[in-house]
């Protein structure tokens, strides 16, 4: 079972649409949050372009990104993330049942341990696998995050799925081959999670570990015991 963060596991989302709002700014570009907020889910290197274009990425991109990853730890310096219902709960439940876990994530490292820092999360006491971004890998919607959680774990596409906040989240699945299942944690429409490929949508990950068995049955998901 591979899961998200952002917005999936940790409430993170806010926090990133201010600090690309303070890298736009801090490099000229006055940019509506409103403007933000639909492309987060997807990796700088997607949501630069998206947003001010392909010019813009070619001569600015990298500097905007650095700036971007600045912000954030500077925000998730001031402020304690909180951590959704069912985060802390739902690893070990599914190590009980056998099943293995992932994080997949479109940040980097320093990043996700700024988010797990702020948030008061162990990474040890989490997923039994990590993967982040690597330098000049393709994030999400783009599968690759998703095909290194499978080689990581050493498992098919048919013997995974994902959890996960976001329609590009639903995508990256779909071009995996992997089984999507949504949460509402991240704001994201019930409506524009199912569009994407969910195979259900649940509340949070507490409301979705309440109905794990269903869950997995919906993703016709076989558990693969740890060897």
């Amino acid at each position: 079972m591979i899961f998200d963060v952002d917005g999936t596991l940790v409430d993170t989302n806010l926090a990133h649409v201010e600090a690309w709002r303070r890298a736009f700014a801090a490099l000229g570009y006055r940019v509506d949050v409103s403007r933000i907020i639909p492309e987060i889910g997807k990796g700088g290197d997607k949501l630069v372009p998206s947003v001010l274009g392909k010019d813009v990425e070619e001569h600015q991109g990298d500097a905007l990104r650095q700036q971007q990853k600045q912000e954030f730890l500077a925000l998730a310096a001031q402020q304690q993330f909180r951590v959704f219902p069912g985060t802390r709960e739902i690893f070990p439940a599914l190590r009980a049942r056998g099943i293995r876990s992932a994080l997949a994530t479109s940040s980097d490292e320093k990043h996700l341990e700024a988010t797990l820092t702020s948030a008061g999360l162990e990474r040890r006491v989490l997923a039994d696998i990590v993967v982040t971004k690597s330098q000049g890998e393709p994030s999400k919607p783009s599968p690759d995050l998703l095909i290194d959680a499978l080689e990581e774990l050493g498992l098919s596409e048919d013997q995974c799925l994902m959890v996960g906040d976001t329609v590009y989240d639903g995508q990256a699945c779909r071009r995996a081959g992997v089984a999507f299942l949504g949460v509402l944690s991240g704001g994201t429409p019930e409506s524009a999670l199912l569009e994407a490929g969910a195979r259900a949508v649940w509340k949070d990950v507490a409301a979705l570990l309440a109905d794990l068995d269903r869950a997995l049955e919906l993703a016709s998901f076989d558990a693969v015991t740890h060897q």
